[in-house]
């Protein structure tokens, strides 16, 4: 029996690292979204917008891919995407299917807002306005699937929100 370890495998994996850039650029793009992660008081929304290099340094702070949260006194809101649950397309076996995950923290004592909305909301309704019912990179569809609460102290709170992927082929 021969194995053939030169010629690239048809996966779909790969796809999950430009879907990755595109959902973070999609982020940074948006400033309704990074006043919201940056500032921690109650009129975030009205703080001037941030600038190329404020941005810039967001990344890898307030928004990540690595499913790794520091906490510090001064902790400003955070969100982790990450892509789970990847399963075989059952109309086309060379795609996978997958369900993208958005962790979305924010330090309790920031959640209430000047229009007394709270802060993950806002930031979810951004996250939601930008990719439900979007195409990333690939052929798929972005949905919006469900947002369950997540409480990892009593100092920062938040919500997963899970978006399915299926490449309808």
């Amino acid at each position: 029996m021969n194995i053939d370890l030169i010629t690239p495998k048809n996966s779909s994996f790969e796809s999950s690292g430009k879907d990755l850039q595109e959902i973070t650029k999609r982020f940074l793009g948006n400033q309704k979204l990074l006043k919201l992660l940056k500032y921690s008081t109650a009129d975030a929304l009205r703080k001037p917008d941030l600038t190329n290099q404020e941005i810039q340094k967001m990344m890898n702070k307030n928004i990540r891919v690595a499913p790794k949260l520091p906490y510090e006194s001064d902790q400003e809101s955070v969100i982790i995407v990450s892509f789970d649950n990847f399963m075989t397309n059952g109309n086309n076996p060379e795609f996978r299917d997958n369900i993208i995950l958005i962790d979305v923290f924010c330090p309790i004592e920031t959640w209430i807002m000047d229009d007394y909305m709270l802060r993950p909301y806002k930031i979810m309704h951004e996250i939601d306005g930008m990719l439900n019912k979007t195409k990333l990179t690939g052929i798929g569809v972005v949905n919006f699937l469900s947002s369950n609460a997540l409480i990892l102290s009593e100092e920062l709170a938040g919500f997963t929100m899970s978006n399915v992927v299926i490449n309808n082929v």
